[in-house]
């Protein structure tokens, strides 16, 4: 009888590999790559999965809309998908940008001028590292002539629902149960 063959096709992890989450609008495409691929291969990667993943475009930045508007979900449907971001057809027309602060992202963020053989490891990405991602319009250089913001979004409690109770935020993020305790420690 011959041996048997192992059954998975799955490669273990290279301890140098990072995990990067790569951001636009309501997008989030994880990438594992290896910590000194340059980013060149690592923008082809990216481009090749949003073409794979988002073949008609990706979704625009969702303002919400007051409570008095008359909109409708049809007509909000028709509009987001009339206004989708068409893909890039090369690398050269996308724009990386990391946070200000990588402890609060929503600060902004700060757009970054790639050279050939920089990698996550020289620009000191750690695994994790955000990297918001833009594509640039017409006569836009990576240089940064015209350089445009990057549109990430961040869910926020209103959108779940836990918005209209001021102690929700507190419970979510593990506090608000001394309450409890407190209630244990008097009897």
């Amino acid at each position: 009888m011959p041996p048997k063959r192992k059954s998975s096709t799955s490669t273990l992890q290279n301890p140098s590999d990072l995990t990067l989450l790569f951001k636009h609008s309501n997008h989030t495409i994880l990438l594992l790559v290896p910590a000194t691929q340059p980013f060149t291969q690592i923008l082809t990667t990216l481009l090749s999965v949003l073409q794979e993943r988002y073949p008609d475009g990706l979704n625009p930045m969702i303002s919400h809309p007051a409570s008095t508007s008359t909109t409708t979900l049809s007509s909000t449907t028709t509009t987001l998908t009339d206004r989708k971001t068409p893909l890039p057809t090369s690398i050269q027309d996308i724009a990386l940008g990391i946070p200000l602060d990588v402890y609060e992202p929503k600060n902004g963020w700060s757009e970054l001028q790639l050279g050939l053989g920089d990698t996550p490891e020289s620009l000191g990405l750690k695994e994790g590292g955000l990297v918001a991602f833009r594509f640039l319009a017409d006569g836009e250089n990576v240089a940064g002539e015209f350089e445009g913001e990057f549109e990430v979004q961040w869910p926020s409690y209103e959108e779940y629902g836990e918005g209209e109770d001021e102690d929700a935020e507190e419970r979510t993020l593990g506090g608000g149960g001394e309450e409890q305790e407190d209630e244990l420690w008097n009897e």
